[in-house]
């Protein structure tokens, strides 16, 4: 573990601001759209939130030598994606949650409609936004492309999307209420795998799909904002790999506490409503117990900062925010 020390609280506090600020001034300044549409747009991206996703992607990028200036166009693009996927994650058709951040939903104040077409246009905007760090002479195309490679793959089939599809799939598979064509039967006869299985198990058990759920539908992102900032600066394959593998625990033990926090948190703070056993959702709490899963999410961050203990090529004093925020992960409160 490193001895540098961080103030999270201000760090974050710090960046958020930061974010929103640009936030504000990227979408405000999108051209020939219709207000009805911006005004939606706007409505979830400004609804705050702690940014983790862009801390991360900033936190990256910086110790690996960027200043945040050069980063912010992907900071501000994975926070798009992630308002995105919220905003489409809690449509009837899916979570049907009524509030998200404390406050009503995009679909509950809009309509469905304008809900998912917000959601859509905040998904394309992001890349729109990513690829203005190609302008930046310390990143340049080269490394843009392949941020924007990163986000793609993380945004889609191959990473949240996925994971919300097998998210679905999975709902009533601890009671055997499996009304939703579970996927656990349907992929396997067809042979296709819809999760990923270790090397011979022919059917994925509960913990191999809960596994593909957490680290696809929420640790792709997490993972995905510390693989761009890294990426952007210039991070060789050694380091990225390290720093994937940080992005894949701290992601995990992002979404147990997601998981720990939707049955035990004041659900006032936590500004949604909880709906996991409403839907019949697969969790680290459902399938583990808390005590259990409070220990799979302990033992995801320590995971965390053992990946950043073997990075070489950062500054090794510019790491203590992401230290921080593997701890911030387990022990957050909303």
């Amino acid at each position: 573990m490193m001895t540098q020390t961080c103030n999270l609280e201000k760090y974050l506090s710090g960046k958020a601001s930061y974010i929103e600020k640009r936030l504000a001034r990227r979408i405000l300044s999108v051209p020939d759209t219709p207000a009805a549409l911006l005004d939606a747009m706007n409505y979830s991206l400004s609804a705050g939130g702690k940014r983790l996703r862009p801390a991360l992607v900033l936190a990256a990028a910086e110790a690996f030598g960027l200043k945040a200036s050069d980063a912010e166009p992907a900071a501000c693009a994975i926070e798009m994606v992630h308002t995105y996927s919220l905003i489409h994650d809690d449509l009837p058709a899916l979570d049907n949650d009524t509030l998200r951040r404390g406050k009503p939903t995009s679909h509950t104040v809009f309509g469905e409609a304008t809900a998912i077409l917000a959601g859509d246009a905040l998904l394309t905007l992001a890349f729109e936004t990513c690829a203005a760090c190609a302008g930046k002479s310390s990143v340049g195309p080269a490394r843009t492309l392949k941020a924007l490679a990163l986000l793609a793959r993380a945004a889609g089939a191959s990473g949240m999307v996925g994971g919300q599809s097998s998210d679905i799939f999975a709902e009533g598979l601890l009671n055997g209420d499996t009304r939703r064509s579970c996927a656990v039967k349907t992929g396997v006869k067809k042979g296709i795998s819809y999760f990923t299985l270790p090397p011979g198990r022919k059917t994925p058990g509960k913990a191999d799909i809960l596994r593909y759920i957490h680290l696809h539908k929420t640790g792709a992102l997490l993972r995905c904002a510390v693989e761009m900032g890294a990426t952007l600066g210039g991070a060789g394959a050694g380091d990225l790999a390290r720093m994937r593998a940080y992005g894949d625990s701290a992601g995990l033990a992002f979404q147990i506490t997601d998981d720990i926090l939707d049955v035990t948190a004041d659900k006032k703070k936590l500004g949604k409503l909880g709906s996991d056993a409403a839907n019949g959702k697969l969790t680290y709490v459902t399938l583990y117990g808390l005590d259990a899963a409070r220990s799979h999410a302990r033992r995801q961050t320590s995971k965390a900062a053992a990946a950043l203990n073997g990075i070489r090529g950062a500054d090794r004093r510019k790491l203590a925010p992401l230290y921080a925020l593997a701890e911030f992960m387990l022990g957050r409160t909303h």
